[in-house]
């Protein structure tokens, strides 16, 4: 449900007809025109001018922005101060990805014309689109001061939230959407899906079927998303009688033939006579002639049915054609997607020896007053077993996993001047640092003073020197996987392409994403006073006990049967966020060790990469 660009406007009535659905905000009927005395005369007159700004609206509600370009250039040659010809052009900076001119523009047309909310709407959405999340919400307080009830300032604060792993938030947003529009099928739909990237699966059932029953025509891609959501849920036979209902309606519709195929590969793992007729039935789905987002999910499905059926090279190009159109989704033009690799780079520049010996020695800590343990947390690369694990440790009862929600991120942004500034933290910075995060995890609902609480963010290993100066007294547990199987895991899995994932859209990629992550993770170990436990993925599942047991021991609990069925445990729990749900849900297996040798002629150009990684964790090639 990422949102691609749509232009909160009006349109002035009659310009493109009844129903139009973007145009010049403000316009004539608006009140946004406002000729400088004389101006309309030495054109075509007044009502030349609307007509052409009027066009140049329906050129962009068509997507024409080359023709809506030139409308508003025909207006600002004869006023160039006119603010919806400004926010004309800012819009169609917008529509091509361009959000620093649109910033620009937009932001001079509500200087000229501040109580129109749709103007600060779209100024928002240009910040946003920037990574400027705080000054895009200061426009949107804005539109919302001038209409409180005007539906897009919640559809795209509600798509801010979400972009930035703020579901509560984005939910509460939908939820006012539906208030607004009960009658609309796209608040539905919304609020679905922040409830699913929040984990709240029965929640996103509870907003899809409120959708079919107050809707007279829903769309299908209500049915699709329900589908979806109940696969997730585990309910197998709902999810393929529901994905079913859906393409009898739309036989092409990508979502929910993904999901029939999935929920009946699943129900008959390894059945080769069905295996054989979902790969039939995708390959007739026209896959070239799908729009992008839609193409890469039955590419998906389609390598993950040829990985089950051995062909491996079939599979493998596949996954490579996911990838190649995932690489074309318009959200992977943001500038914000190469942030964290920046970061990266940053902290890779920052931590050196000579910056951890500046530090100044801080007070020890054993254990927060009040709180059961000391912090947890659970970090690795990503497909090297965390979610595996995260099921284990939180099916213990003196556990409560928190399953990769940014929360060390609140503590990062109120770390002005992070990394650097962590050489002149002094125990008072300390201090408000940790109440940061004690908050964090208190409003997500954790029990600090009865439970040992865990952080699983895999990525937050980039962190580790951040971890070890505000929470010396932290314990981590890192998961570890051979670094090819991991590689390539990476590479074949369908991730929301956010800035990290983004590494993981080719091969090479993927491998020089590990290499830097492990770099800098070796950097932390070799500089740093970290408390570690490593456990490894092939342990794991070869010997369950033997290896979570000790790492209990680490976090200063004793063994408990219960950890022994992470599965019933996933099941049981029904809030698996990562794309791992589908395997933790099923008994252990290690079919998924040396995974990557079945792979290893595509493998082949970037296990130079991986090689001193592999040697260093004593695994081999």
């Amino acid at each position: 449900m990422q949102g691609s660009f749509k232009p909160t406007v009006r349109l002035p009535a009659g310009a493109t007809g009844a129903r139009p659905t973007a145009q010049v905000p403000g316009g004539a009927a608006a009140g946004g025109f406002r000729p400088a005395a004389g101006q309309a005369e030495k054109a075509a007159g007044r009502d030349d001018i609307i007509k052409l700004l009027r066009l140049g609206g329906a050129h962009l509600a068509a997507g024409r922005l080359e023709h809506a370009s030139a409308a508003a250039a025909g207006v600002l040659k004869v006023e160039p101060r006119n603010p919806d010809a400004l926010h004309l052009i800012g819009l169609v900076a917008l529509g091509r990805g361009d959000a620093e001119k649109a910033e620009k523009f937009i932001a001079a047309a509500a200087a000229l014309m501040p109580r129109h909310p749709n103007v600060w709407v779209n100024l928002g959405n240009a910040q946003r689109d920037q990574g400027k999340d705080d000054e895009a919400i200061s426009s949107y307080l804005r539109a919302e001061a001038i209409d409180p009830n005007y539906p897009d300032i919640f559809l795209n604060r509600g798509q801010l939230y979400q972009d930035t792993a703020r579901y509560a938030e984005a939910i509460g947003e939908f939820e006012r959407l539906i208030e607004l529009s009960p009658l609309e099928a796209a608040p539905y739909l919304r609020a679905a899906s922040a409830a699913i990237d929040a984990g709240q699966f029965r929640e996103a059932v509870r907003y899809c079927t409120d959708a079919l029953g107050r809707l007279d025509k829903a769309p299908v891609q209500v049915k699709a998303i329900l589908a979806t959501t109940y696969e997730r849920l585990g309910q197998l036979d709902l999810a393929i009688e529901v994905a079913a209902e859906a393409l009898v309606e739309q036989p092409r519709n990508a979502s929910a033939l993904r999901t029939w195929s999935k929920a009946r590969r699943r129900k008959n793992k390894g059945d080769p006579a069905l295996l054989a007729e979902l790969r039939d039935r995708l390959k007739r789905g026209e896959l070239e002639n799908l729009q992008h987002e839609d193409s890469r999910l039955l590419y998906s499905e389609l390598g993950q049915i040829c990985d089950e059926q051995g062909e491996y090279a079939e599979a493998f190009g596949y996954f490579t054609s996911m990838n190649d159109h995932t690489s074309s989704l318009p959200a992977l033009k943001k500038p914000a997607h190469g942030k964290f690799n920046r970061d990266v780079d940053d902290l890779l520049g920052t931590f050196t020896k000579k910056f951890v010996d500046k530090m100044p020695t801080l007070p020890s800590i054993e254990c927060e007053p009040g709180h059961a343990a000391a912090p947890v947390f659970l970090i690795g690369f990503p497909r090297s077993g965390t979610t595996l694990l995260d099921q284990i440790l939180d099916a213990h009862p003196g556990v409560q996993v928190f399953e990769e929600l940014p929360l060390l991120n609140k503590v990062k942004k109120a770390c002005l001047g992070y990394p650097k500034s962590l050489a002149d933290m002094n125990e008072v910075g300390r201090e408000q640092l940790r109440q940061v995060y004690w908050g964090a995890l208190e409003e997500a609902g954790a029990d600090l003073a009865g439970k040992t609480v865990v952080n699983k963010m895999p990525l937050d290993v980039v962190h580790a020197g951040l971890i070890a100066r505000v929470f010396p007294e932290a314990r981590i547990v890192f998961a570890l996987r051979h670094p090819a199987d991991c590689v390539l895991s990476c590479f074949m899995q369908d991730f929301v392409p956010n800035g990290a994932m983004v590494n993981f859209l080719t091969l090479e990629g993927s491998a020089r994403f590990y290499d830097r992550v492990f770099t800098l993770w070796q950097r932390y170990r070799e500089l740093l006073p970290l408390n570690v436990r490593e456990v490894r993925y092939e342990n794991l599942v070869a010997d369950l006990r033997a290896e979570v047991e000790p790492a209990l021991a680490f976090l200063g609990l004793d063994w408990d049967d219960a950890v022994s069925d992470p599965a019933a445990h996933a099941l049981a729990r029904g809030t698996i966020r990562t794309p791992s749900y589908s395997q933790v849900t099923q008994p252990i297996y290690s079919s998924a060790t040396e995974r990557w040798r079945r792979y290893e002629e595509q493998m082949k150009p970037v296990l130079p990469i991986l090689r001193p990684h592999v040697e260093r964790l004593g695994y081999s090639l």
